[in-house]
């Protein structure tokens, strides 16, 4: 472990060595052991312990995931906070919706910061930060960069460091909110992350019959990356759920906010579909209320919502994106393609997939049959359509913002009405195609879906018309 005593918060960085890609726009990430540094964790804890001091707050929460490098960089960032003066709650290897929990209902700090890389690759590592219930995201992850170039004066009291437990609690709270009543069979894969334990837990608590899947925490991620959203991620899930005939599968990413469900054939159930469920069950006990969702989410949601009397509301992608828009509207429940689910009723309005999966639970224990047949009556109801999951075409960091803009000035799709809150979303009345730049990754980020195959292969050729001057070989992504 790299001994970080010996370093003084006055260094600083300049401008080249902090790379821009790595202050993303609602989280900071990049490579560990060459971006991701315990250097870099110091001097990170030492601005943001200033910048939090001013503001009058004195405590934060500190927690980290399951990633090899995560707790040496935690030592770091904890020296880093407390020698500025910052007193830090140390609760450990927990998901980040346990520090979220934390900061909501333990009552001993507003603020908090996880390490963790989320869903992406072993060799990557990163830091979430919450105040007050926002994740700090866009211009004030720019001002820490700034200030990370310059000295940090030195504080000369010292900040307390308390270590604590908060995942007892969490559990507990969870099972308080939503416990269904019924004997369910389901398949846990949490991708060697750690909300593998906490998973585990929480379902043998609940006494359902639970197959788990890769639970233990290992951060070489030896079966497959913790992304969920990635349809070769899933394969061993829906595997293991048609051979144990479960009702359903349970996917997680890394640090435990996102989830992706497997139903009893097998089949991917993508978090837009899930949010049906989720909007058609609580419009029935909240009409009128706002349902939140990002620009990559199914055109079959939106016209779900209005159709059943809700008010249907798009923002940008990105879970601090969502996670502001719920709270600014007071919607009960908002979520985004990529399996961040935010309840604003029972819950406390962050993402988290351990609560979101009970939820889900709750609405299936209703029917009088089985998990399995009822989660297929219900997406039997949903209007069908065509669509592809995420499509990625790789394009650097240094290039992709400036490349969507060119985009966003010189493609016509003539005929369509043009979404510019995210990138393009080409919306036509029988369908729609949208292409974005990535936040968390150096790709370009592409999405259809139509009423039929026919359309949206239809959509997809438009695309390629447009795109095609600006994206070499871009017919082979579509």
């Amino acid at each position: 472990m790299n001994d970080t005593s010996a370093i003084s918060p006055n260094f600083s960085y300049t401008v080249d060595e902090l790379p821009d890609e790595v202050f993303r726009n609602y989280d900071i990430r990049g490579f560990a052991d060459s971006q991701i540094t315990p250097r870099f964790a110091y001097k990170l804890g030492a601005v943001l312990a200033t910048m939090l001091i001013q503001q009058q707050y004195s405590s934060i929460y500190l927690g980290r995931d399951g990633r090899l490098s995560s707790p040496e960089l935690a030592n770091a960032l904890r020296q880093g906070l407390a020698q500025q003066g910052m007193n830090v709650i140390d609760i450990a290897a927990v998901s980040t919706p346990v520090l979220n929990y934390a900061i909501h209902c333990d009552g001993k700090a507003d603020c908090g910061i996880m390490v963790t890389a989320s869903h992406n690759a072993k060799d990557y590592n990163g830091f979430k930060i919450i105040v007050r219930n926002q994740v700090i995201s866009g211009e004030m992850l720019q001002s820490i960069k700034q200030l990370m170039c310059s000295a940090t004066p030195s504080n000369a009291q010292a900040g307390e460091i308390i270590y604590s437990q908060i995942t007892p609690q969490y559990l507990k709270a969870i099972m308080a909110s939503c416990r269904p009543k019924k004997d369910f069979k389901i398949v846990i894969d949490c991708a060697n992350s750690i909300v593998g334990p906490l998973a585990v837990s929480l379902f043998q608590q609940l006494g359902y019959e639970s197959i788990p899947l890769f639970c233990q925490p290992d951060g070489n991620f030896p079966n497959h990356d913790p992304n969920p959203s990635d349809e070769a991620n899933l394969q061993t899930l829906q595997n293991t759920v048609l051979s144990n005939q479960a009702d359903l599968g349970l996917a997680f990413d890394g640090d435990g906010d996102r989830l992706v469900v497997i139903s009893g054939k097998g089949e991917i159930l993508w978090p837009d579909q899930l949010l049906m469920i989720f909007a058609h069950d609580i419009l029935n006990r909240h009409p009128k209320t706002d349902i939140v969702f990002d620009v990559k989410s199914s055109f079959r949601l939106k016209q779900l919502i209005s159709e059943l009397g809700g008010n249907p509301v798009m923002c940008k992608t990105g879970h601090s994106h969502v996670r502001s828009t719920v709270q600014h509207t007071g919607a009960v429940v908002g979520g985004e393609f990529s399996g961040h689910i935010f309840f604003n009723d029972r819950w406390y309005g962050f993402d988290d997939g351990l609560y979101a999966s009970v939820r889900l639970l709750e609405i299936l224990a209703n029917y009088d049959m089985t998990a399995k047949q009822a989660l297929e009556k219900i997406m039997a109801e949903f209007k069908p359509s065509a669509y592809t999951p995420e499509i990625l075409i790789p394009v650097t960091e240094a290039e992709k913002f400036a490349l969507m803009e060119k985009l966003m000035a010189d493609c016509g799709f003539k005929g369509a009405i043009i979404n510019t809150i995210d990138g393009l979303r080409v919306e036509y009345p029988f369908g729609w195609g949208l292409i974005r730049a990535s936040n968390t990754s150096a790709n370009l980020t592409l999405r259809f879906e139509a009423d039929n195959k026919d359309q949206l292969a239809h959509i997809k050729e438009l695309f390629s018309l447009e795109l095609g001057p600006f994206i070499n070989q871009v017919d082979q992504y579509l």
